[in-house]
C-alpha cells in the first residue's frame, strides 16, 4: 500500500465558474432569503453586500451587486405554476429528463419538457422568532470573512451586521389587508351621504366577525366602526370604517387596486412570519376551501386575479409550503375564470394546518379530517417540468453574485452572475498561475477547464479581440516549466481541458503538435533530443496534458456527421459551424503525431457524479483519474494486488476486504490533517472528503493466473476485483458515517439522492459481471460489497463523496515492487526506462515464472523460457512454449524481435470492464504501434466513448523522438 500527495484541479478565480458575464434578472424577480422573497432590484439598489440568501445547499451570502442596463427578459413557466424570469444568458440548474444529472443551462436554450430544480421547503425566517437560524447566518458570514486572512479572523462577530428589510408590518394590519382584498370593499362611494374613504369587511359568521373586530381594535384603537346586518342572512355582517385616517393603511397595502389588479402587498414580502400567517389566514378563510374526494384531499384558494394567485403561491412557498397553480375555466355565462392555488400533498396540508389554517370551525374541522387520510410527502427538492418559455421583451435587469455561485429565485435554483470587468478576469487568470505554482511547489498536480475564457474570435468591450485560452495556456505552461514538482527533478503535472464547442477548439487541438514539430526540426539540426534536451526545453505546452471535453451530443454528431456549432463564450451565439467528424479526425491526427489531446466524455462523467446537486464536473487532475467538483482535492492511495494472492495463486478476498477497510479509514483521517494550497480547496476537501483508493499490478495478477489481458476471463476478473474494492470502500465510508460524532460528509444531505442513485448504478453493474468468468468467492464479494454499501449508505449516509480511482502509480509501483502499473498490462517483458536525471534502467518482468508454473510448465522448461526472454527481449520463439499460451504474455508494446502486442481495442475493452466500478476514472494509456493510422486513433476515441469510459489518452509508439519507456536500450 502506498499513498500519493493530494491532487487539485480547476483552480483560479474564474476557472471554476460558468461562463456568464452579463446574465441577470428584472427588478421584480424575487430572491429567496431567510427574511422573505426580496426583489433582486432592491438588493442591487441598496447594495446589500452581506445579505444572506438561499441556494440549493442552504444559506449563502451576496458578495456583489450590479445594475446591468436593458436586456431581453424571458419567462420560464413550470408545471406547478412556479416560474423564473431572467435574461437569455442566465444559467439555471436543469435536467434534460427525470432522474438525470442536473447541468447549468442558459435560459434561452431551455426546452419544453426539461426540468428545473425547485426547493420546496425554503422558509422565510425572522431573527426575533428564529434565533438559531440567525446565528447560523452570522456564523456563515463570519467564517467567510475569517477565511480571508488572519487580520479578518480577529474581528469581533458583532462587527458583521446582517442587512435585511425592516419588516415593520403589523400583524393586525396584515390580517385586515388580506380580508379587505378577499371579501371587502375599499374606495369612495359616488352616491349617498357618506362619500369619504371607506373600508368594508364582509363576514359570514360569528368567528369571522370576531377575527375582523379584534384586528380593527388592535390596528385602529378608538376608531369608530359601523356594522350592518343582512335582511335574509342572520349571521352576515358588513363592518365599515370611514375617514382619511385610513389613507396611510390603504396606500401602504395597495388596497385601492381591485379585482384583477389585486396583488400581495409589497410590504408583506419581507414581513414577520406572524404577519404573513395572518394575511394568508384571512385570504384562505374568505376565498379558500377544503375538498375531500375518496383518498385524495386538497386545500385550495380561488380568485379572479391571475397576478394575485401568482403572488399567493410564492407567499406560501416562503412559508415552506409547496403548491400548484392553475386556471379553472368558468363555463357559466357572465362569470370570470378562476385562478386556483391547490395544496395537495399530505405533508404540505399538515404544514398549512399548523402555520396558517382557517378561522371558522367548519373549514378547520374539514381540514383536520383531510389530514386523517394517508397521503404523500413532498420532497425537499422537486424537478418541475418546463411547460413554456416566452420572451417578455427588453427591460432593466440586475445582477447579484453570491459566495456559492448560485441562489434561489422563486425557490428555483439559478446560477449567480460573476460581476467581473476585463481587469477582474485578468486578475483571476494571474491568480490561476499563482495557485498552480504553489501546487507544483508542494509536489502535486492540478487540472483546469479553460472553456470559460473567451475565444480569440470574440470582441472585447474596449475594442479588438480576446486573446483566447491558448494564449494564456502559454503563460501557465511557462510557470509550470519553471517549477519542478516538489523541488525535485520531477516535472510539474497539469491537465488543461477545453470543451468541444469552444470557438478556439482547433487551435487547442493543434497547439501541442505544432510545437513538437519545432522540436523535431531542431533535432534534425543537431540539438539534443533527450528528455531534458535543448530541443524540448525550447518549445511550449510540454508541462501539461491536453484533453478535449466532449458531450454525447458531440460524439453522436461526429459519428453521424451532423453539423456542430462552436459557440461564443459570452453570448452563446454560434460563431462557426463545423463538421464534427472532421473535428474528431483532427483530434486523432494531432494525437497520432504527439499523443495529445486526449478526450474526456462529459455526459458519462456527470452521469456517474455523486455530488451533482452541488456542482457539475468540469475537469480532471493531470492523469484524468480524479474527476470531481472544481477547486477540490483527492487523497490517493494504492494497493499492490499481488500481495493478496495465496501460494496457489488464488485471490485472498477476505484479506483484500480488510486492507480496503483499513486504507479507507487511514485516508479519511488524512483528509482532516492535510494542508491545502488555497482556502477554497481546503473548504471543499473538508466538505466532501474525496478519496482515491486504487491498485497496481493488475497486469501481473492476470498474467500470474494465466489469463490473457485481452480476454473475457481477464476482464471479468479485473471487474470483480475493482467492484469488490470500491463497494467495500463505500461500505466502510458508510460505517464511519454511522458514528454519531463523525456523520456523513458535509455536502451529503443535499446530494443524498444523486449519490444513492450512483451507488445503485454501481450495484446493478456488479450483477452484470458474467458468473462463469470469475471464481465464486471473488464474485460473491464483488456483489455483497455493493449490497452492504447501498444498505448502510441509505441509513447512515457516506463519510466520503468518492472512494476510488485508478491512478497511474508510476513511481509508487517501483516502491511496491510491482511489475505493472495501475490497470496497465506490462509494456514489455523486457523494457528500458530513461531516467530524468540521466541513465537507463533495464526492467525484466518477474511474474513470468509463476505464470508458467500455473500453466503447467516444469521448472526446467520455465528456466529455459525465462532465460530466453532475458536474452532476446521477447517470449515469442521461446523453447517449449505452447502457442495457445502466447496471449497470456502479450504486452502493450511489440517487442523489438517480436510481432505480438495487445491491440488498442484490448486496452479499451479492459477500461470499459472496470469503469462501472470506480468513483472516478482510469489513468491509462491506450498504446498503439508505430504503424497505426489516424483512423485507428479516431476509432479508439469512438470505441472508448461507446464502452462507457470517462477519459482516454492514446500513445503511438515512436511518435516522439524520445520516450521514457521503450523495448530497446537504443534511442
Amino acid at each position: 500500500m502506498a499513498f500519493n500527495s493530494p491532487v487539485w484541479f480547476n483552480v483560479g478565480a474564474s476557472g471554476s465558474r460558468a461562463p456568464q458575464c452579463s446574465a441577470c434578472q428584472p427588478y421584480r424577480a424575487r430572491v429567496s432569503s431567510p427574511f422573505g422573497l426580496v426583489e433582486i432590484g432592491e438588493i442591487v439598489e441598496r447594495n446589500l453586500v452581506g445579505f444572506p440568501v438561499y441556494d440549493s445547499n442552504g444559506i449563502t451570502l451576496v458578495v456583489g451587486t450590479k445594475h446591468n442596463g436593458k436586456k431581453v427578459v424571458y419567462r420560464v413557466s413550470l408545471a406547478n405554476g412556479s416560474f423564473i424570469e431572467a435574461t437569455g444568458d442566465h444559467l439555471v440548474s436543469a435536467l434534460r429528463e427525470r432522474r438525470t444529472t442536473p447541468t447549468w443551462e442558459r435560459v434561452d436554450q431551455l426546452e419544453i419538457g426539461m426540468r428545473l430544480r425547485l426547493a420546496s421547503h425554503r422558509r422565510a425566517i425572522l431573527a426575533g422568532e428564529y434565533v438559531a437560524e440567525l446565528e447560523t447566518v452570522k456564523a456563515v458570514e463570519f467564517a467567510q470573512v475569517a477565511s480571508e486572512g488572519p487580520s479578518a479572523s480577529t474581528r469581533p462577530l458583532d462587527d458583521f451586521p446582517l442587512r435585511f428589510a425592516e419588516g415593520d408590518v403589523d400583524v393586525s394590519e396584515a390580517a385586515l389587508a388580506g380580508w379587505a382584498q378577499a371579501d371587502g370593499f375599499v374606495g369612495q362611494y359616488q352616491e349617498g351621504t357618506n362619500r369619504s374613504l371607506t373600508v368594508e369587511f364582509e363576514v359570514a359568521n360569528a368567528e369571522e366577525r370576531a377575527w375582523v373586530l379584534q384586528h380593527i381594535e388592535a390596528a385602529f384603537p378608538g376608531l369608530h366602526w359601523h356594522e350592518s346586518a343582512h335582511p335574509s342572512l342572520p349571521n352576515y355582517r358588513k363592518i365599515c370604517l370611514y375617514g382619511e385616517v385610513l389613507r396611510p393603511f390603504v396606500e401602504k397595502y395597495g388596497l385601492l387596486d381591485r379585482r384583477e389588479h389585486i396583488r400581495v402587498p409589497q410590504s408583506l414580502w419581507t414581513a414577520k412570519p406572524a404577519a404573513i400567517r395572518a394575511y394568508l389566514r384571512s385570504v384562505f378563510q374568505c376565498d379558500g376551501y377544503v375538498t375531500i374526494n375518496g383518498s385524495t384531499s386538497h386545500v385550495e384558494v380561488a380568485v379572479i386575479s391571475p397576478k394575485w394567485i401568482e403572488d399567493l403561491q410564492l407567499l406560501l412557498a416562503s412559508r415552506g409550503i409547496y403548491s400548484k397553480r392553475f386556471r379553472k375555466t368558468e363555463k357559466r355565462a357572465n362569470r370570470e375564470d378562476l385562478w386556483v392555488v391547490s395544496i395537495a400533498y399530505h405533508s404540505e396540508r399538515a404544514v398549512f394546518s399548523g402555520e396558517i389554517g382557517f378561522i371558522a370551525n367548519d373549514k378547520q374541522t374539514k381540514l383536520h379530517e383531510s389530514l386523517g387520510i394517508d397521503g404523500k410527502i413532498c420532497p425537499d427538492e422537486r424537478h418541475e417540468e418546463i411547460v413554456s418559455v416566452e420572451v417578455l421583451g427588453e427591460e432593466d435587469v440586475y445582477d447579484i453574485q453570491t459566495l456559492s455561485g448560485e441562489y434561489l429565485s422563486n425557490n428555483v435554483t439559478v446560477h449567480n452572475c460573476f460581476i467581473l470587468s476585463v481587469d477582474d478576469e485578468m486578475e483571476s487568470i494571474l491568480e490561476w498561475f499563482k495557485t498552480e505554482g504553489l501546487i507544483f511547489k508542494g509536489g502535486s498536480g492540478s487540472g483546469l477547464n479553460v472553456s470559460s475564457l473567451r475565444s480569440s474570435k470574440e470582441h472585447l468591450s474596449g475594442g479588438g479581440y480576446a486573446s483566447g485560452p491558448v494564449s494564456f495556456m502559454r503563460g501557465a505552461d511557462s510557470v509550470a516549466g519553471s517549477i519542478k514538482s516538489g523541488g525535485t527533478t520531477r516535472r510539474a503535472a497539469k491537465m488543461v481541458v477545453l470543451n468541444s464547442d469552444h470557438p478556439d477548439i482547433r487551435e487547442f487541438i493543434w497547439c501541442k503538435a505544432k510545437e513538437e514539430r519545432k522540436a523535431w526540426a531542431l533535432g534534425e539540426q543537431g540539438y539534443d533530443m533527450s528528455l531534458n534536451g535543448e530541443a524540448w526545453q525550447s518549445i511550449q505546452f510540454q508541462n501539461a496534458n491536453n484533453s478535449v471535453r466532449a458531450t454525447d451530443e458531440f460524439m453522436y454528431a461526429a459519428v453521424e456527421s451532423k453539423p456542430w456549432g462552436l459557440k461564443a463564450v459570452k453570448s452563446g451565439d454560434v460563431v462557426e459551424t463545423v463538421d464534427p467528424r472532421e473535428l474528431l479526425r483532427e483530434i486523432a491526427q494531432a494525437a497520432w503525431e504527439c499523443g495529445d489531446p486526449g478526450m474526456q466524455f462529459d455526459t458519462t462523467i456527470n452521469d456517474w457524479h455523486t455530488c451533482s446537486n452541488t456542482a457539475r464536473i468540469n475537469a480532471s487532475n493531470p492523469c484524468s483519474e480524479y474527476m470531481h467538483v472544481d477547486d477540490s482535492a483527492c487523497n490517493l492511495a494504492s494497493l499492490n494486488l499481488m500481495r493478496f494472492l495465496h501460494a496457489d495463486g488464488e485471490f485472498d478476498v477476505e484479506k483484500f476486504r480488510r486492507a480496503v477497510q483499513v486504507t479507507i479509514t487511514a485516508q479519511e483521517i488524512i483528509v482532516g490533517n492535510s494542508s491545502y494550497p488555497t482556502a477554497k480547496i481546503a473548504r471543499n476537501a473538508n466538505a466532501m472528503r474525496q478519496l482515491g483508493l486504487g491498485y497496481a499490478n493488475l497486469g501481473a495478477v492476470l498474467m500470474q493466473r494465466g489469463l490473457p489481458y485481452d480476454s473475457d476471463e481477464g476482464r471479468g476478473y479485473a471487474a470483480a476485483i475493482t467492484s469488490a474494492m470500491t463497494g467495500e470502500a463505500y461500505a466502510q465510508s458508510a460505517r464511519i458515517a454511522a458514528n454519531a460524532e463523525v456523520g456523513p460528509f458535509e455536502a451529503y444531505a443535499v446530494n443524498r439522492d444523486p449519490m444513492l442513485r450512483v451507488i445503485g448504478k454501481h450495484r446493478d453493474a456488479a450483477y452484470q459481471i458474467p458468473d462463469d468468468k470469475v471464481p465464486a468467492s471473488l464474485l460473491s464479494a464483488a456483489r455483497q460489497a455493493w449490497d452492504d454499501a447501498l444498505t448502510l449508505g441509505g441509513v447512515y449516509g457516506f463519510r466520503n463523496a468518492q472512494a476510488t480511482v485508478l491512478a497511474p502509480t508510476g513511481t509508487i509501483s517501483f516502491m511496491m515492487d510491482c511489475d505493472t502499473t495501475g490497470i496497465e498490462p506490462d509494456i514489455a517483458l523486457v523494457k528500458y526506462k530513461k531516467l530524468v536525471g540521466g541513465g537507463t534502467l533495464k526492467l525484466v518482468n518477474g511474474t513470468v515464472p509463476a505464470a508458467l508454473r500455473r500453466l503447467g510448465y516444469s521448472e526446467e522448461v520455465t528456466t529455459a523460457i525465462t532465460t530466453y526472454i532475458t536474452a532476446e527481449g521477447t517470449i515469442e520463439g521461446a523453447p517449449g512454449l505452447k502457442a495457445d499460451h502466447l496471449p497470456v504474455f502479450d504486452c502493450a508494446f511489440k517487442a523489438t524481435k517480436g510481432e505480438r502486442y495487445i491491440s488498442h481495442m484490448g486496452h479499451i475493452r479492459m477500461m470499459g470492464a472496470v469503469q462501472p466500478f470506480l468513483s472516478g476514472a482510469i489513468s491509462k494509456t491506450v498504446n498503439l504501434p508505430e504503424t497505426a493510422t489516424v483512423e485507428d486513433v479516431a476509432e479508439a476515441y469512438v470505441r472508448a466513448w461507446q464502452h462507457g469510459v470517462k477519459a482516454i489518452a492514446i500513445y503511438r509508439d515512436g511518435s516522439k523522438k524520445t520516450q521514457p519507456v521503450s523495448t530497446s536500450d537504443q534511442n
